[in-house]
């Protein structure tokens, strides 16, 4: 799913957690996961490739 990225750092990252296993939120472009797809949206590398996501639903 593409996101803006300042929309991304509301959503919570599975990998990033304090020391009492709170969720984190997403960092964004501060982060080695996040690829960019032009302008500031982009998307979660952990994720996989958004286009494929889609390809695989049709």
């Amino acid at each position: 799913m593409l996101v803006n990225e300042n929309d991304a750092k509301f959503k919570f990252c599975p990998l990033l957690k304090t020391h009492d296993d709170k969720m984190k939120f997403c960092q964004g472009s501060m982060c080695m996961m996040w690829r960019t797809t032009g302008g500031e949206s982009g998307y979660c590398g952990l994720a996989g490739h958004p286009a494929a996501d889609a390809a695989f639903a049709s």
